[in-house]
């Protein structure tokens, strides 16, 4: 059996009243060869506290601060927390979430020579841990880079334990986006090709988007600048696609454009300033002008949307 370090990275801000039932969850793991980096992004309630009373407890926990020339965030936390593990194998896992008991073993049982990744699904649950549903998870190997893209399954950052050589010579988790955080970085780990082992088990439990107000996904903190980061994802998805075989499929093309150009509407509704709207349009003007040029709208389509977009910016 492979016994090799794991290495669990938390990037983890304001958690204090919650991050224990996640913390518990990997005290309790199976599988004991593991490391725990945690980094916190400046909490300002005791949050701290609690990372330290479980380290006194149990040195496999390691406490870290983002440095002062990081960008605020959990993405420069989960960067800043790779340079400083040890595993041979990486699991990016978020502060709220929890593991069940052999979420590191099997994963770990499943690697073989030259694994670069093993991705296993999870299930959802409400605040309280009172109502469940399990993921999307209907995929084979050939076609997840697609239906990832589509969203026809359903992965979180939890989902993949990475070989840390892998990842070493390759651009992490983008610390200028604040929504899609996790699917921007997958999508272009996918379209590398890593050479994957999939898991069908539920090895983690996932507060659902809009459980808790201190969550990134909350939709009471949503504002323009996470709708637009979400349709950059979406033309992330696009332009990985270019010069694949995917770049064939018109259907895959037309569904990932329109959801991303009904995401840049949206942002543009979100925003009330008009002059952070037109700021909006000159900023992504190289990913729109993209998606218009890559034919995956009909002529009157692209002149609707360019008039919708005009609309939004000129009135919301």
């Amino acid at each position: 059996m492979n016994n090799f370090l794991v290495s669990i990275i938390i990037p983890i801000y304001n958690r204090a009243h919650i991050v224990k039932k996640t913390l518990d969850s990997i005290t309790k793991q199976s599988y004991t060869n593991w490391e725990c980096v945690i980094v916190d992004d400046g909490s300002t309630d005791h949050t701290l506290d609690v990372l330290h009373s479980y380290q006194q407890k149990d040195n496999r926990f390691k406490i870290y601060k983002r440095p002062s020339n990081y960008i605020k965030g959990a993405n420069a936390c989960r960067n800043f927390g790779f340079l400083q593990s040890k595993g041979a194998y990486i699991n990016w896992f978020d502060s709220d979430d929890v593991m069940l008991k052999d979420f590191i073993k099997l994963k770990v049982e499943a690697v073989t020579t030259n694994t670069n990744a093993v991705i296993s699904r999870n299930r959802y649950a409400n605040a309280n841990f009172t109502q469940f549903r399990e993921s999307k998870f209907n995929f084979s190997e050939d076609t997840l880079f697609k239906d990832y893209a589509l969203e026809t399954i359903e992965l979180q950052t939890c989902s993949f334990l990475w070989e840390k050589q892998y990842l070493q010579d390759k651009k992490l988790f983008d610390p200028q986006i604040t929504r899609y955080q996790d699917n921007e970085f997958h999508i272009r780990m996918l379209a590398n090709k890593p050479k994957l082992i999939v898991l069908n088990h539920v090895l983690a439990t996932i507060r659902s988007g809009n459980s808790d107000q201190s969550q990134i996904s909350s939709l009471v903190e949503e504002n323009s600048i996470k709708i637009l980061d979400i349709f950059y994802y979406r033309y992330q998805c696009l332009k990985l696609a270019f010069n694949t075989t995917l770049w064939n499929d018109k259907t895959f093309k037309r569904t990932i454009a329109k959801k991303a150009f009904w995401m840049f509407y949206s942002g543009l509704k979100k925003e009330k300033q008009l002059k952070n709207r037109i700021g909006y349009v000159f900023k992504y003007k190289d990913q729109l002008k993209f998606l218009y040029t890559i034919n995956a709208l009909s002529t009157t389509e692209k002149l609707k949307s360019k008039g919708l977009i005009i609309k939004r910016v000129l009135f919301r």
